[in-house]
């Protein structure tokens, strides 16, 4: 336990950010930490997987380290959210015969059920948490009170979750970009290239990625890499080696394969492979 207060600003990581979505641009996530996002405020989507989740005032999304995920705006208003991600080894002694803190990240579909709707009086409870997290000071009992706000959190979160959030309220996409997102997902080994793509679908390239970046908000090139580090993130957890890995997830650049894990996950496929049993 001295190890994981030692390391506790690196574990838990809580985030209150106001920006204009015009002037940041924000890409794909694809992290170890599982997250908690918070809206405040702006006209937003969130994307998990192949679902897209509308969202107001007060909803929370939930994501864990195997699910590519990101913000989706649909104007240019100011957007205001809080993010709270964290090492999910951190809070796994505090299980309890009744409760599994990560159970709402675990126990359900990759990419689906991500989103929690919560009652006035449950936002109310979770900004007090969140406010008490943001007023911490860097002294004594720092790290007791950062890891308790987060237990705290993760509780109410797996009740709500427990009582009434299976259903889904996800976004109509069109047809072409459920299909295509379909079809990547089941040939990230193959050719994945525009031209191919745009073969495939009868399209033009230029009017698919039109349409990919008006739902979704970023590129399909993009979308494919980051779909590919994920399931070479799942590969190397399988126990295969980095080389296996490599052809598995449709890198057909040995070199390429290695700077793009890195750039995306932080770390080399060796590194990560060797790391797996503190991040899982």
């Amino acid at each position: 336990m001295n190890l994981a207060y030692e390391s506790i600003d690196e574990c838990i990581l809580y985030e209150h950010k106001l920006y204009n979505p015009n002037l940041n641009n924000v890409n794909f996530h694809l992290h170890d930490e599982f997250e908690i996002y918070f809206l405040i405020s702006g006209d937003v989507n969130y994307f998990v997987e192949k679902s897209m989740y509308p969202l107001k005032y007060g909803d929370l999304m939930i994501t864990n380290n195997q699910e590519i995920h990101k913000p989706s705006f649909k104007n240019d208003r100011l957007y205001e959210r809080i993010t709270l991600q964290f090492a999910p080894h951190i809070v796994r002694t505090y299980n309890s015969p009744r409760l599994d803190l990560l159970s709402c990240f675990l126990n359900k579909p990759k990419g689906q059920q991500n989103k929690i709707s919560l009652k006035p009086s449950q936002i109310k409870e979770l900004l007090r948490l969140f406010n008490q997290m943001e007023q911490l000071k860097n002294n004594a009992g720092y790290e007791i009170l950062k890891l308790n706000y987060l237990i705290e959190v993760l509780v109410l979160i797996n009740i709500v979750f427990m009582d009434n959030n299976l259903s889904e309220n996800i976004s109509t996409m069109p047809e072409l970009l459920i299909s295509l997102l379909d079809y990547i997902d089941m040939n990230l080994e193959n050719d994945l290239t525009l031209e191919s793509l745009s073969k495939k679908f009868y399209v033009d390239r230029f009017y698919m990625g039109r349409v990919f970046k008006k739902y979704i908000g970023s590129n399909i090139h993009e979308y494919i890499l980051f779909k590919r580090i994920s399931k070479a993130k799942e590969i190397l957890s399988e126990g295969y080696s980095v080389t296996d890995t490599c052809g598995k997830c449709g890198f057909n650049d040995y070199s390429n394969f290695l700077k793009m894990f890195k750039r995306t996950v932080g770390i080399s496929p060796g590194k990560y492979k060797g790391n797996l049993g503190n991040i899982m």
